[in-house]
């Protein structure tokens, strides 16, 4: 169930940057989650150049949001969190300044996925 959307402006990622992103997403995600590649989903929003902010002041601005089922401790979240942003920065070559991410927990009796209700965490 892991629903990664990333949002960057305009021309600040190539599509075959794109590709190579969600490819580094796809991995990390299945071996640090020890779940299946086709689990992880990851989509791509753009804004036009003028439409992000940081501190007030138009800037290029780079967002990471996360979707996953509750159930996983602090400490795996820190390790997701601190991994992604390597991640997002690496392709990005935004500053620390213009960064942003996000986990947000779904109970798991409230998503679904290839068409059945996802299981808790411990019931992998």
């Amino acid at each position: 169930m892991p629903l990664y959307t990333v949002t960057t402006q305009s021309g600040v990622l190539s599509g075959e940057a794109k590709s190579t992103l969600a490819g580094e997403l796809t991995a990390f995600h299945s071996e640090y989650a020890e779940v299946p590649k086709n689990w992880v989903h990851i989509i791509f929003q753009e804004y036009a150049p003028g439409n992000g902010f940081t501190a007030g002041e138009v800037a290029a601005t780079a967002a990471l949001s996360l979707q996953i089922r509750t159930g996983r401790s602090p400490e795996y979240k820190r390790g997701l969190l601190k991994r992604l942003w390597e991640l997002l920065q690496d392709a990005t070559g935004a500053p620390d300044d213009q960064i942003v991410l996000g986990i947000q927990e779904v109970p798991p009796g409230q998503a679904m996925e290839m068409g059945k209700i996802m299981p808790d965490v411990a019931a992998q």
